[in-house]
């Protein structure tokens, strides 16, 4: 059994997750840093996964992270982050199916405010109005990361990211035990 956290860029999955990990016992990872990992062994040169997502192209990026996936939901005990895209993969809702999938979920203006500050995404570079594009392509993904998760996590900005782990957390011991 695993734990797959999912939800916008910036949501705080990477942030959360490895508190959500320690409370439940879990080892974390997460798949972005796998995928830079694998990526840079194919490129034969060190990447992080923007620029692999821009060097390898958005169907061998989405091939080799549906790849990863798969691999590691053969783990056990694990707390995975999954990038903003993943769960669009028609293959992946399939791959997480049997685990507990966590959903980080944040207000439009607070998500909005973590991006800016942290750099548009590579897939919104060319974009002429990369904000507007954002809040579009956000209203669009909310319905499957809803959809997907078996929990809710509510990451505020002037919340703490150990406090929301820790009410995931029950939730995620409350599923992982109706589970069995």
């Amino acid at each position: 059994m695993n734990v797959v956290i999912i939800g916008f860029k910036s949501a705080g999955k990477s942030t959360v997750g490895p508190h959500l990990a320690e409370q439940i016992g879990f080892a974390f990872d997460d798949l972005d840093r796998r995928l830079a990992e694998r990526a840079s062994a194919e490129l034969g040169e060190v990447v992080d996964f923007r620029d692999a997502f821009r060097r390898l192209g958005e169907a061998r990026f989405r091939e080799l992270e549906s790849g990863l996936l798969r691999e590691a939901m053969t783990e056990d005990s694990l707390v995975l982050s999954l990038g903003g895209g993943a769960p669009f993969d028609p293959v992946v809702p399939g791959l997480v199916q049997e685990h507990c999938v966590v959903y980080i979920r944040v207000r439009e203006e607070d998500l909005v405010g973590r991006v800016r500050a942290g750099g548009w995404p590579a897939y919104l570079e060319k974009e002429p109005d990369p904000e507007s594009a954002l809040r579009r392509l956000l209203r669009e993904r909310l319905p499957r990361y809803e959809e997907m998760a078996d929990v809710v996590i509510d990451n505020p900005d002037e919340g703490h990211p150990a406090r929301s782990a820790e009410v995931g957390a029950s939730q995620v011991r409350e599923w992982m035990k109706n589970r069995h």
